[in-house]
């Protein structure tokens, strides 16, 4: 604690209250500081928690798509090698070879019952049914089923893509609130710094004036004011014209009448 005169010239209080208030500014910005990056790291762990819920909707929105591809190579959008593809993916579907063993088999049923094994036109009466009935059971609805699931692998990319973008603009406005939380943070400890600061200061300048005020008034004291300084005690010391020191039983003649300064004569009484 500062002492009396500390305090009274030096400003002593005020640097002791200052140095205080600097010490809680600095404990304030380290917990501040501490709580807002605890804050930042569980708001960014549940965001990120978020957006990886919507991957297994993304992945579906990538097999689905893969529909939309083969899809397109079925119209012809993607060239030869892209319908050669289509047919090739068509031929490997479940139902391609099943459909045309039971249409060969029931043709050949026909066949032989109506004797016609050799037939030129039965052949080809087998080839167009097989044709007509691989298109209207099998293509056209495998074609539908490529279409309708490259809808869906855009739907479901689309909302995975949605959900995600909105758990990424929220990481962003963490973030950005994050920069701002931590700029007032420290916008006050350097407030709570140049307020100690103009505390101490203005502490040490009242101190300086308390100084100076005590200064001259031991010069006044000393030289003047009043009647009893020590200047006038000095001069009544001294005769009014005359020429021997009388403040004490001594006696000093000082000068003679002609204005001459002659040897001193000491007498006592």
């Amino acid at each position: 604690m500062a002492g009396f005169f500390d305090t009274l010239f030096g400003g002593g209080a005020e640097r002791e209250a200052a140095e205080k208030n600097r010490a809680l500014a600095a404990q304030y910005q380290t917990s501040a500081l501490d709580y807002l990056k605890t804050g930042y790291g569980t708001g960014t762990d549940a965001i990120n928690k978020g957006v990886a819920a919507y991957d297994p909707l993304a992945a579906l929105g990538v097999k689905y798509s893969a529909a939309g591809d083969t899809w397109l190579n079925a119209l012809g959008v993607n060239g030869a090698d892209g319908s050669a593809r289509a047919t090739q993916a068509f031929q490997t579907t479940p139902g391609y070879e099943l459909t045309q063993r039971a249409a060969l088999d029931a043709i050949d049923r026909r066949r032989a019952i109506g004797g016609m094994y050799a037939s030129g036109n039965a052949d080809q009466d087998t080839a167009n049914w097989i044709t007509k009935n691989l298109y209207e059971t099998q293509y056209q609805p495998w074609m539908s089923g490529l279409q309708s699931a490259a809808g869906m692998g855009g739907q479901y990319t689309a909302g995975a893509a949605q959900g995600q973008q909105q758990g990424y603009t929220s990481l962003a406005d963490l973030a950005r609130n994050y920069g701002l939380d931590q700029s007032n943070v420290a916008n006050n400890y350097m407030g709570q710094n140049v307020s100690a600061n103009n505390m101490q200061a203005a502490g040490e300048a009242a101190g300086a004036k308390n100084l100076l005020g005590a200064g001259l008034s031991l010069a006044g004291m000393a030289f003047g004011g009043g009647g009893g300084g020590m200047l006038s005690s000095l001069g009544g010391m001294f005769g009014g014209g005359g020429s021997t020191l009388n403040s004490s039983p001594w006696s000093f003649p000082m000068a003679t009448a002609g204005g001459n300064w002659g040897r001193p004569q000491v007498s006592y009484g």
